[in-house]
């Protein structure tokens, strides 16, 4: 099902001429691109291609040598990733990335870690519990001992402890059934609908692409085409690179 509610908002997330480096490693060339308020946006790409590496300089765990990074006016290019989730950064990262020997609750409390009002978590808490009632019932489980899809759904409810404003998705349904991808995909549309931000990269580009409302596609540290979900779902190019489709 397409999103059909499109932003109108003032851009929010500013990417601008950014070029990024893993030590010599010429990762993004001078990538642009903007995010509004209330928007869904998704960066298509195959693997190498940057986009992992934009949300790293987006969350602050990686700085750009040379390019700016805006969030709501102010230049955030070389806060570091703390200052950032205090801003209102969320970053649910590749791989997950949960402490697996933490209880469920103890990784949520620890996405609440910035937060100076940790006494009044209970709204939030129960915010994700109904996006993933399957982590009420595991809140004393061990997050090492829940099963891949179960650690996703921890690894973006601790992010939404945080309070994001924007919330950064890297690969949201790595690995998952057909079933729980499907059960992501429609969190991830609650999320936006209850007023965060996304910006979501993913494997999956028709997934990705019937839920956000634009699109960029990346390309060796470029970006090659962007558009609205719709128009990338019809390019040609986009259906055989990256849809499937002969």
């Amino acid at each position: 099902m397409s999103a059909t509610n499109g932003a109108s908002g003032e851009a929010m997330l500013v990417i601008d001429g950014v070029h990024t480096y893993y030590g010599q490693i010429h990762a993004l060339r001078g990538i642009s691109l903007t995010v509004a308020q209330g928007e869904i946006v998704t960066l298509i790409g195959a693997n190498g291609a940057g986009k992992t590496t934009t949300l790293k300089t987006v969350s602050g765990m990686l700085h750009p040598r040379a390019g700016r990074v805006r969030f709501e006016g102010d230049d955030i290019s070389k806060l570091p990733a703390h200052k950032l989730v205090e801003r209102g950064i969320g970053h649910a990262p590749e791989g997950r990335r949960i402490f697996p020997r933490l209880t469920v609750l103890e990784n949520l409390q620890m996405g609440a870690f910035s937060r100076r009002d940790v006494k009044d978590l209970g709204p939030d808490l129960d915010r994700v519990f109904t996006l993933f009632p399957r982590l009420l019932e595991r809140t004393a489980q061990l997050g090492g001992t829940l099963s891949g899809g179960e650690q996703q759904m921890l690894a973006i409810g601790r992010a939404l402890m945080s309070q994001p404003r924007v919330l950064l998705l890297d690969e949201p349904s790595l690995g998952l059934s057909p079933i729980l991808v499907q059960q992501v995909f429609e969190t991830i549309k609650d999320i936006n609908r209850q007023g965060t931000t996304v910006l979501l990269v993913e494997q999956n580009a028709l997934q990705a692409l019937s839920i956000a409302h634009r699109g960029y596609v990346l390309q060796t540290g470029e970006v090659v085409l962007t558009g609205s979900a719709e128009s990338l779902r019809q390019n040609e190019t986009v259906r055989k690179a990256y849809l499937g489709e002969d």
